[in-house]
């Protein structure tokens, strides 16, 4: 797999951008990859784009659902816990209002 930078003039085909994680298709007739010259590219063969794609969008849909749970029980955990607090901390004790006992140094 050959190595390119942003701005090179290159054939058509499937380029990489393993920063990004962003693949950029170029036409027929070739043509510049985006960006300046600190981007770099990897030319991806088509018998590899052909077999990564559908394996890619099954990776997608298959844990599409779990990221989807992760991100409402993120979201509840942030919302729950402040109200949480806010319940329990008048029935815990708190040691700064704590009476002081006589006799201890």
């Amino acid at each position: 797999m050959a190595r390119y930078r942003g701005s090179d003039w290159v054939k058509v085909g499937f380029y990489w951008n393993p920063s990004r994680w962003e693949i950029i298709p170029i036409p027929k007739g070739g043509g510049l990859l985006p960006g300046a010259d600190d981007l770099r590219y990897v030319r991806l063969p088509l018998p590899l784009v052909m077999l990564l794609g559908p394996l890619m969008g099954g990776v997608y849909v298959v844990f599409l659902p779990f990221i989807g749970f992760g991100m409402v029980l993120g979201f509840a955990w942030k919302k729950l816990l402040p109200a949480a607090r806010r319940a329990l901390g008048s029935l815990l004790a708190k040691p700064e209002v704590a009476p002081k006992e006589e006799g201890w140094r």
